[in-house]
Order: C-alpha cells, then sequence, then structure tokens
C-alpha cells in the first residue's frame, strides 16, 4: 500500500486540477478540464449553439421522463374517485415506479457506455411513449401497478445519462451551471394530463431520432492527441468574468470565449466535422467483448462503496428523494380531504412553490458555484479543489429539515394551505441546490468513472424513495403526520451534516483512492483522461 501511495500525486489527487493561471490580482487563465483534443468531432470542442441545442435536447427528454413519473401523483384524487382506487394502491404504484427506477439503471447503462448515449436515449423515448399511451387508456389495478414499473425501468437511466451527456460536453467550471439546469427539469413536476404527455413524447422521440447527436467520444478510434495546458486550451478572465470565461472587466472587449478557443485549435486541423448523417449513426461502439460489458453490472456498487465522494452523492441525493416522495405523496393524498378539498388541478398547482424554490436552488447550487470555485481558486493559486463546492451545500443543509418542519406540521393542523405551501419552496430550493452540489462534486472528484458511479447513485436514490412509499401509509397510520415530520427533519439534518466531515478530510480521502480509481478507470469504456 505505501508503494501504491508513493505514486499518487499529493498535490494533484483525482480531482485536484490548476484550474485558472494566475495573470495578477484580477486577471487570470482558466485551464479548460477534461482537456480538448484537437477532433473536431469531440464534443468538448463544439460550438456553443451546438452545445446549448444538443443540451436542450437532454434537457426536454429529462423534463417528459419526469412528468411521466410524476403526473400520476396529481390524479390520486380522481382516480380514486373515477376508478376506484385507494390511496394504499397509488402509493404502491408509485412505489412500483421508484422500483423500476432503481433497478432499472444496472440493466440499462451498460448499453450506454458500450454502444453510446443516443440508442439509448431513442430507446427510452419510444418506451415512455408506450407507458404514456398506457396511463391514458388504465383501467385496472394491474394497469396502474403495470404502467407505473415499466415507465420507471423505461425513464431509469435518465438521471445517470444525463450525468454522463454533461460530463461529456461541458468543463469543470460549467457543470454545476448544467447541473442546475437537469435539476430543474427533474423538480418541474407534473403540470400535463396523460394524452397531452404522449403528445410531446411523440414529439421528443422524432427530434431526438433526427437531431440528437451522440455525445460519447472516443478518442483512440480517431488518433487524436488532447490539448496541452501550455496550449490554448484555456481562456483569459477577470475580475467581472462570467461562467462562461469570457472577460468584461469594468467596459473592456470581451477578449475570448470558449467557442472562439475550440475554432482556435481545431481550424487548422485535417480532421473533418463528420456530415449530418454521419451524426446520426445509430451506436457509438466501444471494442471489446461481452464479458467486459457484463462487469457494469456490478462495479456500480463497488464504486459507491469504495469512493467516498460516490458514497457522499448516494446518501444525498437517496435521501432527497425520500423526502421529495413524503413530500409529494402527503400533498397528493391529504390535500385532496378536509380541510383542504383540492381537485386534481390544486393539486397540480401545489407542485408551483417547489418548482419556484428549485429554480432559485439550481441558480445557488449551480452558477453561483460555478462563479464560487473560480473566485476560490484565484485565491489558492489558481488550483481548484472540489471540496470548495461543498461551502454552498451548508445554507442548504440546515434549510432542508426545516422546509420538512414548515410544510408537514401545519398539514398535519389542518392551517391554510399557504403555509405548507412556502414550506414547499423553501423545500424546492434545498433540495436543488444541495442535490447539485453533491452531484457535482462527485463529478469532479471521479471524472473516469462517471457512469458506473451515477448508476449506484442513482439505484441508492431510487430505492430509499421505494422503501418510504412501500412503508408510508403504514408509518402515518402508526405514528401521525407531525411525527411522521420531525423524524423526517432530524435524519434529514443528520445525514446533510456528513457534509462538515467531507469538506475537513475529502482532499485525503481522494489521495487515499486514487490507486484503485486508476484501476476502475482501466475498466472503462474507452475514457478520457481528465
Amino acid at each position: 500500500m505505501a508503494d501504491h501511495q508513493e505514486s499518487v500525486d499529493v498535490q494533484f489527487p483525482p480531482g485536484t486540477v490548476r484550474l485558472e493561471r494566475i495573470l495578477d490580482r484580477t486577471k487570470g487563465e482558466i485551464i479548460l478540464h477534461p482537456r480538448p483534443t484537437a477532433d473536431p468531432n469531440d464534443p468538448l470542442n463544439w460550438s456553443k449553439w451546438y452545445k446549448a441545442w444538443n443540451f436542450s435536447l437532454v434537457c426536454f427528454y429529462t423534463l417528459m421522463v419526469f412528468v411521466n413519473l410524476d403526473i400520476g401523483t396529481v390524479v390520486w384524487g380522481d382516480t380514486q374517485e373515477d376508478l376506484g382506487y385507494t390511496l394504499s394502491q397509488n402509493t404502491w404504484g408509485f412505489g412500483l415506479n421508484t422500483l423500476g427506477l432503481a433497478f432499472g439503471c444496472i440493466l440499462f447503462i451498460p448499453f450506454a457506455l458500450k454502444y453510446g448515449r443516443r440508442p439509448v436515449y431513442i430507446l427510452s423515448a419510444a418506451a415512455d411513449l408506450a407507458t404514456a399511451i398506457w396511463q391514458a387508456k388504465m383501467q385496472t389495478v394491474g394497469d396502474l401497478y403495470g404502467s407505473n414499473l415499466i415507465s420507471g425501468l423505461a425513464g431509469a437511466i435518465s438521471e445517470t445519462i444525463c450525468q454522463m451527456t454533461i460530463a461529456d460536453m461541458f468543463f469543470v467550471h460549467q457543470r454545476g451551471t448544467a447541473n442546475g439546469v437537469f435539476i430543474v427539469m427533474v423538480n418541474i413536476g407534473a403540470f400535463l394530463i396523460f394524452w397531452w404527455t404522449t403528445i410531446f413524447f411523440a414529439i421528443l422521440l422524432v427530434v431526438f431520432i433526427f437531431f440528437y447527436e451522440d455525445t460519447k467520444y472516443i478518442p483512440a478510434a480517431h488518433g487524436t492527441i488532447a490539448i496541452s495546458e501550455d496550449e490554448d486550451a484555456r481562456v483569459v478572465v477577470g475580475a467581472e468574468s462570467n461562467i462562461d470565461g469570457k472577460v468584461d472587466s469594468k467596459g473592456e472587449d470581451i477578449r475570448q470565449t470558449e467557442s472562439a478557443l475550440s475554432q482556435q485549435h481545431t481550424h487548422g486541423s485535417s480532421i473533418p466535422r463528420k456530415t449530418y448523417w454521419q451524426r446520426l449513426k445509430f451506436t457509438t461502439t466501444s471494442p471489446g467483448g461481452f464479458a467486459p460489458f457484463l462487469k457494469h453490472m456490478y462495479l456500480p456498487f463497488v464504486i459507491v462503496l469504495t469512493f467516498p465522494a460516490f458514497t457522499y452523492a448516494a446518501i444525498i441525493y437517496g435521501s432527497l428523494l425520500a423526502w421529495f416522495s413524503v413530500v409529494v405523496s402527503v400533498y397528493s393524498g391529504y390535500f385532496i380531504l378536509p380541510p383542504y378539498n383540492f381537485s386534481a388541478v390544486g393539486v397540480g398547482l401545489m407542485n408551483l412553490p417547489p418548482f419556484i424554490g428549485s429554480v432559485i436552488g439550481s441558480v445557488y447550487g449551480g452558477l453561483l458555484s460555478d462563479w464560487l470555485i473560480v473566485r476560490l481558486s484565484r485565491r489558492n493559486n489558481g488550483i481548484y479543489e472540489p471540496e470548495m463546492r461543498l461551502w454552498l451545500a451548508l445554507p442548504a443543509v440546515f434549510i432542508l429539515p426545516g422546509s420538512l418542519l414548515f410544510f408537514g406540521l401545519p398539514t398535519a393542523e389542518g392551517l391554510p394551505w399557504i403555509i405548507p405551501a412556502v414550506g414547499a419552496g423553501f423545500f424546492g430550493f434545498g433540495f436543488s441546490a444541495l442535490a447539485d452540489i453533491a452531484l457535482t462534486y462527485a463529478m469532479d472528484c471521479y471524472q473516469e468513472i462517471i457512469g458506473d458511479g451515477f448508476v449506484a447513485v442513482c439505484f441508492v436514490r431510487n430505492a430509499c424513495a421505494t422503501i418510504v412509499a412501500f412503508l408510508l401509509t403504514n408509518w402515518i397510520d402508526g405514528v401521525g403526520l407531525a411525527a411522521l415530520f420531525w423524524t423526517c427533519a432530524a435524519l434529514c439534518l443528520a445525514l446533510g451534516c456528513l457534509t462538515f466531515p467531507l469538506m475537513i478530510y475529502g482532499k485525503r480521502l481522494r489521495i487515499w483512492t486514487a490507486p484503485r480509481l486508476k484501476v476502475m478507470a482501466s475498466r472503462q469504456f474507452g475514457h478520457r483522461e481528465s
């Protein structure tokens, strides 16, 4: 073990990078990580508008998947009245949905690692379209259970593959913002009814087939090399720089942008940009047989148990979805009863406060987080440590348990709906901020194993939600609504406080796991060097 540790660069363990080359007190050069290659087909080299277009399709996909997953909770009251479903049956349907989400990642993400993102996105969208039609025509409890389970399996890849896509296209100092947009799409909630969902899924499927280019990139297949840090993989930024690396210091002209940078180091390349039809190739297959493929069905569990950043992300993200399941199930099941007597429209509108909070939380945990790490890196001689992101997690650690009490206790007492609505808004803020920071932190620490790592994170996330969904009705019956939320708030605070030891010992843990990371990275399909 000592020999292994001697080979680790303790100054630059996994995740630590020189993010900025200091020019003077107010200006520096952003050094791009991961380093782009000299290939115009490398997603890191795509123009800003093309990245935005590609990522917009991914966000549209994420939005529709989570609308399809969450929409059933909005019409629980109507299904109980029109189809005779009970609250317990609806809760079990939601549990089967999250169960499908948990196991679908394990089954389907290896295909995205081996054959590329494009075929998995398209097949997932097609399956979701089928389940949306099924849900629109459901009549029996079997339809309720079956459509929920299949929609969970079909949408299971959404979180992990979107994280993989973000890592494919965006640099370290942009990922918080990209993750923030992703979290907003997850948390928008359900404002569409089944047949409208079906229509939008049909549009989504057609758009993905004809316009989505796979972001999976295999450098070895093109014989390309990465641009070194001493060449042009950097952007000059000043005291008033924005998150894209543009300089506008007290009215000065913008000197350089990353899109211009991409053109600069690819303009003279002999590698041509792919044609439209080449970009729409259905698969981007990595070399290797079926045996390595099967390893990716168990490697995620090894990773989440042995790499602390993924362990932290799994615990935080898993607990967040557990609290989310509690909040959604309570206002879906209880706000249709006296004293609230909400209709399906009223229950749907209860998604608005957490959505507003989610947008604010995503800006806080995303855009502000990316801005902060550039500033903190400058104060650290240009060196970026992933733990720098965790400072912004601290307010959310305390806001979340407070928001659970702010929502749950007034609901238990039957107080005016505006009070739990405000609590739900704070919950949306805390959820998005903490989820964004935790996911981006894990991504920054272990870029090389993102695919397998996030499979395990999402498995834990949805396993927690499944357990809560199956136990919630009996839990409330046993202890009451107020005691339920006191328990959830206490657990939420305790788990959120895991952020503190990671802020203190995170770098040491990354040094400790560096030799193991090399082994795990070597088992990935054509990973790129960070």
